[in-house]
């Protein structure tokens, strides 16, 4: 079994998160996409914190690390054969094929890491309500740079950008949010519950996970028309390229 370096601070986060992207992008793999975003997120919070956005900053430190964690665990335990969350597996073994989108990848490890991993990670550090729905505000503001991103990945997400305005913004810091209150209430589930009960509510957040992850991956018709023409403006480009595109700023 491999060793797993952990985070014990934000400092710590960033320099993990940096790492994870370089790794990915040495081996071409679109693993690379979602800690550069994570990152992205990671410094807007913790900037919001150091800004006394919060009332209780260190606890939301504590929170980054141990959020953190549980996405470092999950990443080194699939590169190593370990057993890890249905959710996260389902996008780690996307990640290592060359049909989903950029934006595919960024969603099957955000539904991962936001509908599994959250709610333990709350639970663990006992972060309140209002300092929690503050990020929902910091992590929506930081939906423009992620689009504007994505919009340099294919020509048709930047049409669709100019003729849909701030809709598909709106789209995604909705159901960003959604997911979110949904593993603040799986928190306060943990919380109640005996720990030896608290794997089947983490089980059940992970099965909810792994069926929205495969929608992700497998949409209704209606949507497929749309992915394949997005799929025919991202051929032929590497995931190196795509990762070089999204860091852009």
């Amino acid at each position: 079994m491999s060793h797993i370096e952990l985070a014990s601070s934000v400092d710590d986060v960033r320099r993990l998160l940096a790492r994870c992207v370089q790794v990915a992008r040495d081996e071409n793999s679109a693993d690379a996409y979602f800690p550069l975003l994570y990152a992205w997120e990671t410094q807007d919070i913790a900037a919001a914190a150091d800004d006394g956005v919060f009332e209780s900053p260190d606890t939301l430190r504590r929170m980054i690390v141990a959020f953190a964690n549980r996405y470092f665990t999950a990443r080194e335990h699939f590169r190593t054969g370990q057993a890890t969350s249905k959710a996260w597996g389902l996008a780690f073994r996307a990640a290592r094929a060359t049909s989903a989108l950029v934006v595919q990848h960024l969603l099957l490890a955000m539904n991962a890491h936001i509908n599994v991993d959250l709610a333990a990670a709350a639970a663990e550090v006992g972060v309140g309500w209002t300092d929690y729905s503050r990020v929902d505000v910091i992590l929506g503001n930081g939906v423009e740079r992620v689009q504007r991103g994505l919009n340099r990945t294919t020509l048709v997400l930047r049409a669709l950008d100019v003729v849909g305005g701030g809709l598909d913004e709106m789209f995604t810091t909705y159901s960003m949010r959604a997911a979110r209150r949904y593993a603040y209430q799986n928190a306060r589930r943990l919380s109640a519950t005996p720990e030896a009960g608290r794997g089947a509510i983490i089980a059940e957040a992970d099965d909810c996970a792994l069926r929205l992850g495969e929608r992700l991956l497998n949409p209704p018709i209606r949507d497929r028309v749309l992915l394949a023409v997005l799929r025919l403006t991202e051929l032929n480009r590497s995931p190196r390229d795509m990762l070089a595109m999204l860091e852009k700023t």
